[in-house]
């Protein structure tokens, strides 16, 4: 399975013609582009090959952690679904525990899960921000105390 997650990682990188993609981009192309998976499933597909130690984040691109010159990809590549069952994939150490306790925050406060991540999102994008940043903003704004958790999402976002 491990050869179709580097198949599926080299035709991503090649069909742009970088080293480097950020995490829409790769999501983008998986499931919109190349027609792939619809995007949940990208999402996971992602987070296997990260998990699978394919794919690092570096400066907040992803870059492949294998040699893709060696990997041959047949012309019209695409996965098979099985690829997604491969394995349970867990979290990447660096986006476990923080973004899920803000949300949870929120909850408990009386915003709507929804509303709160669709907030961050746009947030996210407008300042170009880390999630976990936006989501500290958008408690802060909804008159949450964030300040605790500050010193835990500086540490965050500065090891990425």
């Amino acid at each position: 399975m491990k050869d179709e997650l580097e198949r599926c990682v080299t035709m991503l990188f090649r069909r742009k013609g970088r080293n480097e993609l950020s995490e829409k981009e790769f999501l983008f192309s998986a499931s919109i582009d190349l027609h792939w998976f619809p995007p949940a499933d990208a999402q996971r597909l992602l987070d296997i090959c990260r998990t699978e130690g394919l794919l690092r984040l570096e400066n907040d691109y992803l870059r492949p952690d294998f040699d893709m010159a060696s990997v041959d990809v047949p012309v019209a590549f695409k996965p098979s679904r099985d690829i997604l069952k491969s394995k349970t994939p867990r979290k990447p150490k660096d986006v476990d525990g923080l973004f899920p306790r803000l949300m949870s925050l929120a909850e408990k406060g009386g915003m709507e899960r929804r509303r709160f991540i669709s907030t961050c999102n746009g947030l996210q994008d407008r300042l170009d921000v880390e999630i976990e940043v936006a989501g500290m903003l958008v408690l802060r704004e909804e008159g949450h105390e964030v300040m605790p958790l500050v010193d835990e999402a500086a540490g965050l976002v500065s090891s990425r």
